[in-house]
């Protein structure tokens, strides 16, 4: 953020935005692998990773929950919407706190949709092997609940959504906050 906007009010919210997002993200992840016991040794090349943690200090339950944070962190940082707000407020500077909450909520709803698809779509497409091997074998929706690779990819999905889907209401207000405090 600092590298494409300097230190602005932008970038300090879309930052501010973006940790909060990959929080929650990471929060409804280790909740999810905890009540689901997920524990990330259920992942395609596990043999190869389980060798690696052998030899080395590699934690790879670990692993699975620190790709979850990055892809998150990938998806939360294109909704930060700060510089949208940011821009609302220099071409109406007597905009009020709350009329900047709002455009940043009517703003993020697009962001929010296009991005969660986004998110999905990657996680399909880096399954697809996984989605393959369930059409192939004609699964009965029993069995492909019951896969640990379908409750990951799931854990994936609804983790990186919610942390989308937060950061848009977060950002919101901590730019509410930070440009109308800018006057003050």
């Amino acid at each position: 953020f600092t590298l494409i906007a300097d230190w602005q009010m932008k970038s300090i919210g879309a930052m501010l935005g973006t940790v909060f997002g990959v929080v929650v993200s990471g929060i409804i992840a280790l909740l999810f692998g905890h009540f689901g016991h997920v524990t990330g040794y259920n992942v395609d090349d596990i043999e190869n990773l389980i060798y690696v943690g052998q030899n080395s200090k590699l934690d790879i339950g670990g692993m699975l929950f620190s790709g979850i944070l990055i892809a998150s962190l990938g998806a939360v940082m294109d909704v930060a919407i700060a510089t949208s707000l940011h821009e609302i407020k220099e071409k109406s500077p007597d905009i009020s706190a709350k009329e900047i909450f709002k455009s940043g909520i009517n703003i993020g709803r697009d962001m929010i949709g296009t991005m969660s698809n986004t998110l999905i779509l990657a996680y399909v497409g880096g399954s697809l092997g996984l989605v393959m091997v369930i059409y192939a074998y004609s699964y009965q929706m029993h069995q492909i609940i019951n896969m640990y690779s379908m409750a990951i990819e799931i854990m994936r999905g609804i983790s990186g959504t919610m942390g989308i889907i937060l950061t848009v209401p977060i950002t919101s207000l901590i730019m509410s906050f930070l440009l109308t405090r800018k006057n003050k």
